[in-house]
């Protein structure tokens, strides 16, 4: 399979017809997905996209395949999290101009419509490699769980609540905020 590395494109040689990107982003192109992450499942993330030019923006589009391994934020045991599947983005070469005319319609001008899965390209050079990453980045959870219900780790004893119940008391902690709502009572 062939790899994918650097990837810098001008949007402006970008043929009617498109370009196809096919094969595997290896994890040693990803190094801020790497330091993120607790490790890489495999040896990096299969593409098989398409970049198509649609009157002044480029449109990315294909499937990924690939996952991370991530820890739960609860109990510390590492768990397979899988990359978005379907990719659909839209780059903007010109992110200064708001207003673009339709080649269809003569004299007619459109706005387009700024989403989130928009991507600037100053000076009409993409990089694929590197938003590829920011994508993922943008993807994995800010608290990652195994699972919804995870039980978490005992704080006292250490035992991990998924896999067994501990003895140890399950009555809540003394918050320092007590004394205040104290106060708030004796007025």
């Amino acid at each position: 399979m062939r790899e994918l590395r650097e990837s810098v494109i001008r949007l402006a040689q970008v043929p009617p017809e498109g370009l196809l990107f096919q094969g595997l982003v290896p994890g040693s192109a990803l190094p801020r997905l790497e330091e993120a992450v607790a490790g890489m499942v495999g040896e990096g993330v299969e593409v098989d996209l398409r970049l198509e030019p649609n009157n002044d923006v480029c449109l990315l589009h294909g499937r990924v395949q690939g996952a991370v391994e991530l820890e739960c934020e609860s109990c510390r045991t590492r768990f397979r999290f899988p990359l978005q599947e379907v990719l659909q983005l839209t780059i903007d070469p010109n992110p200064e101009n708001d207003l673009y005319r339709d080649p269809t319609q003569k004299g007619e001008v459109w706005v387009i419509d700024h989403s989130d899965e928009q991507i600037e390209a100053p000076e009409g050079r993409f990089e694929l490699v590197e938003s590829l990453e920011d994508e993922w980045l943008l993807e994995l959870p800010i608290s990652p769980r195994c699972a919804e219900g995870c039980k978490g780790i005992c704080p006292v004893c250490g035992t991990d609540r998924n896999e067994a119940e501990c003895a140890c008391s399950s009555s809540p902690r003394e918050s320092p905020f007590d004394v205040l709502a104290q106060l708030k009572r004796d007025d």
